[in-house]
């Protein structure tokens, strides 16, 4: 079968054992796919989806799927899927185009694919609806195997670097910062929820 890197996407799937890092981590195939290890009692596994997300929000979904798919064939309970994973702009205004409440119609599709998956599914940075049209939120989502969101978090801080004689990146010029730490329970235990820059801050601490 083909490769998950075929579509842009890997599925790294992970255990926690006492083994080194690399042989508890592995990329997983179509075609490994199809012959699920056997279940063990009392151990919960999770996979870590890496994907190249486009500005086609199709295209991102259809990989999301693939990730989804691949995750529960090899019994995982929980997929983690990285910020942006729906919709990454060329520019940095682009996501105001397609932020939506996290009761919208994209996010209804994302919450379906967990429950016809069977899999949790947290979202790493979801294009949220702002307080204004000019800003939208970054928002880590946690959706359950029911299909159901259970958490959500705001990424509290936004990447903002102005180098002299360098590159400006200003993440808040069309994001608004959150202002509520979340912790929530999952299938592999309590996750405390960040989005990529939150981690640079040792305060946002659970």
């Amino acid at each position: 079968g083909a490769s998950l890197l075929r579509s842009g996407a890997r599925l790294v799937r992970a255990r926690a054992s006492t083994r080194s890092l690399a042989s508890r981590t592995r990329t997983v195939t179509r075609a490994a796919a199809m012959e699920p290890p056997p279940k063990r009692a009392g151990v919960s596994k999770a996979a870590v989806g890496q994907m190249r997300a486009t500005n086609d929000v199709e295209a991102n979904f259809e990989t999301c799927s693939t990730l989804a798919r691949a995750a529960a064939s090899q019994g995982c309970s929980i997929l983690f899927l990285p910020e942006c994973f729906a919709y990454i702009g060329i520019a940095g205004n682009d996501a105001l185009a397609v932020m939506e409440p996290l009761d919208g119609p994209l996010m209804a599709r994302y919450r379906q694919l967990a429950k016809d998956t069977g899999v949790w599914l947290s979202l790493g940075g979801f294009p949220e609806t702002g307080p204004d049209a000019d800003h939208r939120y970054n928002t880590h989502v946690l959706v359950n195997s029911d299909g159901d969101v259970c958490a959500s978090y705001r990424k509290i801080h936004l990447f903002d670097v102005d180098i002299p004689n360098g590159p400006v990146l200003m993440e808040s010029k069309t994001a608004s910062p959150g202002d509520a730490i979340v912790a929530a329970d999952s299938p592999i235990g309590r996750l405390g929820m960040t989005v990529c820059y939150d981690l640079r801050f040792p305060e946002l601490r659970f």
